[in-house]
């Protein structure tokens, strides 16, 4: 007998915002990824700094390259032990949040090897969408 697989699959939500103090309670968010292991989410996170670092201020880029070069490897063993990560980076007046957290995803079925209504047909070719 098979046992039912779950719902759920584990992963990571990490997000980029800014904020302001003139404007405290507002956040923008400047991205989000969706990623499977803890090891994509540190990634992302690397990736984005090294891409701003050179248009940092000096204490901003010291604590962006230490964050780069040791603080995360820090970050992604709390990630593996199911702990948050924040990293804020302060750039004149604008604070700078990187997060990554675990969470859990609802599993969503799979297209492939199924019938799939005849209304999908409609909605695969980009160029009938145009129309």
């Amino acid at each position: 007998m098979n046992r039912p697989t779950s719902a759920l699959l584990r992963g990571y939500r990490c997000e980029c915002h800014t904020s302001r103090p003139a404007n405290v309670d507002a956040t923008t968010l400047l991205g989000s990824i969706d990623v499977e292991t803890a090891p994509q989410a540190v990634r992302w996170i690397r990736v984005a700094l090294r891409t701003l670092s050179p248009a940092l201020n000096s204490e901003a880029y010291e604590e962006a390259w230490q964050w780069l070069s040791e603080d995360h490897h820090d970050a992604l063993h709390a990630l593996v032990q199911g702990e948050p990560v924040t990293l804020t980076l302060q750039q004149g007046p604008t604070a700078i949040q990187w997060t990554a957290r675990p969470v859990q995803f609802l599993k969503l079925t799979t297209r492939q090897g199924i019938n799939l209504p005849a209304c999908t047909r409609e909605y695969s070719d980009p160029a009938r969408q145009r129309e």
